[in-house]
């Protein structure tokens, strides 16, 4: 069997069971405590290092399965895979404190069915919900102390097409499989002089989804007619995406439960209330994005993008969340010194320089304050030499900061880093000589 093809089994395997139950290794964001976590985005290594850019995103050797039009341009066979990693100092007025985790970012594959339809299957997770809190309440009638903990996540099976629809526009789907279960459980903890006329109380909550959502792509795609220099080329692409306002089918186990504890075991007194199965849905809403992307040749490439989602129309089983209406505004650059430098051994011109930035204006709203997240990105794009094909090693970085200090919240300021392969080579093609 071929190098490559080896390569590509080798990481399915490694990846398989770390997809199918993805956790962190340490606690991550409180912040996951909400809706279904924390969504995770949908953008390769090589766009987080350009702000996460994927809207206008148009490139022949690489996959965006963020914006399904794009596929259309696929020339070759192009797999995916990804890791990423976080460190993270959470710091109130009073405390601080250090959180890392380690994961499965993502694993696509896609390839040209003909010269106007490409195709891609993706897996990656969609959300996370990995925390532990703990409060402290103090009041007139009495005090106690709250602990929240919650697990799991939301996993994003997806298949995409793209298709070519002439005169510079292409339009595509995404059929998005979400499936996964998250545990949440909350305690109120009382001290033991008021143990005697309360007992600990614990809710346990799990929720199950199996559902899909569709989303669909459009793309423009332009040649400007002068060019830089007399031979320099210069091309526009707009991009529109929308993610269906989907109702998710989903299952939740509630039990409500009163509780001493001995030592490190509790000991159950009652059951308050035990619901098993109950069925209902997750509304998700509507998200629309716009982007804007310019190149020069091989050498220079801008992208820009702005994201909108209706959070506010969000609700679990028929309760709402803390949650607002969202924008995000995003940017990057990609620069390439000489393109076709392989040959003469100066294989650092090829390499693809990135830096980008990222604006969300949050979509919880916690204390009457807006959670907002700002991030700025860098990476790198590292050629590996094959014939008929460019894979890639691609590095990204991102260092942000969500919350703030206000009224008594977390600021979270995090070194994100993304690994991610580009393989991509020309299968599927009839032998001219047996």
């Amino acid at each position: 069997m071929p190098f490559y093809k080896q390569l590509l089994w080798w990481i399915f395997w490694c990846a398989a069971p770390t997809t199918l139950f993805a956790q962190a290794s340490n606690f991550g964001s409180p912040y996951s405590r909400f809706a279904l976590g924390e969504q995770q985005p949908f953008s390769l290594g090589t766009q987080r290092a350009m702000g996460g850019v994927t809207t206008a995103w148009y490139d022949s050797v690489s996959l965006n399965l963020a914006n399904p039009a794009s596929l259309s341009a696929l020339r070759l066979t192009s797999i995916e895979f990804g890791a990423f990693g976080n460190v993270s100092r959470l710091q109130t007025n009073a405390a601080s404190q250090y959180r890392s985790h380690l994961n499965f970012g993502y694993l696509m594959m896609g390839f040209p069915v003909n010269k106007r339809w490409g195709t891609a299957v993706g897996f990656q997770p969609f959300a996370f919900t990995n925390y532990n809190i703990v409060s402290q309440v103090d009041s007139s009638f009495a005090s106690w102390r709250e602990e929240y903990q919650g697990k799991g996540g939301i996993n994003q099976l997806t298949w995409s097409n793209g298709f070519d629809l002439g005169k510079g526009f292409s339009a595509g789907v995404n059929l998005n499989i979400l499936f996964g279960e998250v545990l949440q459980e909350r305690r109120f903890v009382y001290p033991r002089p008021d143990s005697l006329f309360f007992l600990n109380l614990r809710t346990t909550e799990r929720v199950r989804v199996a559902d899909a959502q569709l989303s669909l792509g459009l793309q423009y795609r332009t040649l400007l007619p002068k060019r830089i220099a007399g031979k320099y080329r210069q091309t526009l692409v707009f991009g529109l995406t929308a993610d269906i306002p989907t109702d998710l089918r989903a299952t939740n186990d509630f039990v409500a439960e009163r509780y001493t504890q001995v030592g490190s075991r509790l000991v159950i007194s009652d059951t308050v209330q035990n619901l098993a199965g109950n069925a209902g849905q997750i509304k998700m809403p509507l998200a629309v994005s716009f982007g804007a992307q310019y190149s020069l040749d091989n050498f220079f490439l801008a992208n820009f993008e702005a994201r909108y989602a209706n959070w506010s129309q969000f609700s679990m089983f028929d309760r709402p969340d803390s949650l607002l209406n969202s924008l995000q505004l995003a940017g990057g650059f990609q620069f390439i010194p000489k393109y076709n430098a392989m040959g003469d051994g100066a294989w650092y011109k090829t390499m693809r320089y990135r830096i980008g930035f990222r604006h969300h204006s949050g979509n919880l709203s916690l204390k009457g304050t807006a959670i907002a997240e700002t991030g700025m990105t860098f990476g790198l794009g590292i050629p590996v030499k094959r014939q008929f094909s460019m894979p890639f090693v691609n590095l990204g970085v991102e260092l942000g900061q969500r919350g703030s200090l206000n009224n008594g919240l977390v600021r979270e300021r995090y070194t994100r880093v993304v690994l991610g392969l580009t393989l991509n080579d020309r299968w599927f093609v009839k032998r001219k000589y047996d």
